[in-house]
């Protein structure tokens, strides 16, 4: 029987995604199929080392370069790999330093690289040797929060001005908590309890969302595809944060709605669900594999009404000119909300990117506006938090559209998280605050 090394496999994971520009997930994804012999408990060992080591990256490094002479940017890729990857097993996992350490000394040794086990070994050795004596930046500086919890320095820097240092902190510690999985119960075919039921007969430990009705938390998935009742398309995966836009859109049947980014597919397949497969739903994205996946999405929950339509968001379509009672924009946006789900978005992204999604967000803004009745509503969503993205947009859209209005939407949001500009229209959802992915949700009216 083929002997797979699952360390072996999450060096290489990170070398594909660190040298390479490979999303972790997809990385994942592929290493796993190719490696489909593997058991169970070593799959997730794989999983954990690779989003675990991603999480604390900056931390990682840091305690890296401090116990060795040669620094992190002049490593063999391969090296680098193996160090980062044995040092998150020592730090931040129940396994013994010696095993690491042993560990990545065989890894180094196997891919023909025996002239640096002694390197390798005396670097592990050390940092295991002097785990209590890490030396950090300056407690209560933003170098210290980047270092200590592995966020960039300009974005640390960037969320103080915003929420200031202790909200910022526990921002950062909330991202490097790995989520639950979240799913939306398909109200079409099922109910709550019923679901909650079935679930709970497969050994998945369910909790209650606390911000919108028919989320459920899930724990102890390790193949939520695999699950009899993802088959039978009694819920769809979506974060609560998500839902909640939804709420505030509060879509009506026999309306016609139309959701401008829609891929790949959640927000639309709620939206179906509020409106019990009654009225038209066009759902747009530019990417045609994605509007295959929206397809099977809608037919494996029973969804009739979504009309998947490719097209491009920022593109005028004088034929959506004043059809829609709702319209959803859902930008595509840094996703720095989503650090928690994503662990190498803090490492990919930077502040040139924001300044070039601006003025897109703000085009399919312009043309969502365009596509509205009078008296409709349209919701504007990211899941980021950057105020360039979020607040400053809508500033300026109202600035420019004297016909709308920012719309009241504290009757969706429980009174515990319920921010004052919800009253004007807008809401941040922060992670630490809401158990949700970091979210921005906006709430504009045209006048009738």
């Amino acid at each position: 029987m083929i002997q797979i090394n699952p360390r072996e496999i999450a060096a290489q994971a990170m070398v594909e995604i660190m040298e390479e520009g490979a999303y972790n997930n997809m990385a994942l994804r592929r290493l796993l199929r190719q490696n489909g012999a593997m058991p169970t408990k070593d799959r997730a060992l794989v999983t954990e080392i690779v989003n675990g080591t991603l999480r604390n990256l900056y931390y990682i490094d840091h305690v890296i370069n401090q116990f060795s002479k040669t620094k992190t940017e002049k490593m063999k890729p391969w090296v680098l790999a193996v160090l980062r990857t044995a040092v998150y097993q020592m730090y931040f996992m129940k396994i013994p330093d010696s095993a690491a350490c042993n560990e990545g000394v065989k890894l180094i040794v196997e891919r023909g690289l025996a002239p640096l086990k002694g390197f390798v070994n005396g670097v592990l050795r050390t940092v295991a040797r002097e785990k209590g004596n890490i030396v950090l930046p300056e407690m209560g500086t933003p170098e210290f929060l980047s270092v200590q919890y592995s966020h960039p320095l300009w974005l640390v820097k960037m969320w103080i001005a915003y929420f200031g240092y202790d909200e910022t902190q526990m921002l950062c510690q909330a991202n490097n908590c790995p989520p639950d999985v979240t799913i939306r119960v398909n109200t079409l075919k099922t109910e709550k309890a019923l679901l909650k039921k079935k679930l709970e007969k497969k050994g998945v430990a369910i909790t209650d969302g606390g911000l919108v009705p028919f989320a459920l938390h899930l724990k102890k998935t390790a193949d939520i595809g695999g699950l009899d009742a993802f088959t039978e398309g009694l819920f769809h995966v979506q974060d609560e944060s998500s839902q909640l836009a939804i709420e505030v859109l509060d879509p009506q049947k026999g309306e016609t709605i139309l959701d401008l980014c829609a891929a790949p597919g959640g927000k639309s397949f709620t939206i179906a669900q509020k409106m019990e497969n009654n009225g038209k739903l066009i759902s747009g994205d530019i990417y045609e594999h994605k509007i295959e996946l929206i397809s099977q999405g809608a037919q494996r929950l029973g969804i009739r009404i979504i009309e998947p339509r490719q097209q491009d968001a920022t593109q005028y379509d004088k034929t959506y000119i004043r059809a829609f009672d709702r319209v959803l924009v859902d930008a595509p946006c840094s996703g720095l909300g989503l650090m928690g789900k994503k662990p190498d978005i803090r490492l990919k992204k930077n502040g040139d990117e924001i300044d070039q999604l601006v003025p897109i967000q703000r085009q399919i803004l312009e043309n969502g506006a365009k596509y509205l009745k009078q008296g409709g509503i349209l919701v504007y969503s990211t899941c980021t938090l950057c105020k360039k993205e979020n607040e400053k947009n809508i500033e300026w859209f109202l600035k420019n559209h004297p016909d709308f209005i920012g719309e009241d939407m504290t009757e969706f949001l429980p009174h515990e998280i319920c921010q004052e500009t919800a009253k004007e229209g807008y809401f941040t959802l922060l992670p630490h605050r809401t158990n949700t992915d970091g979210f921005f949700i906006a709430k504009l009216k045209r006048k009738g």
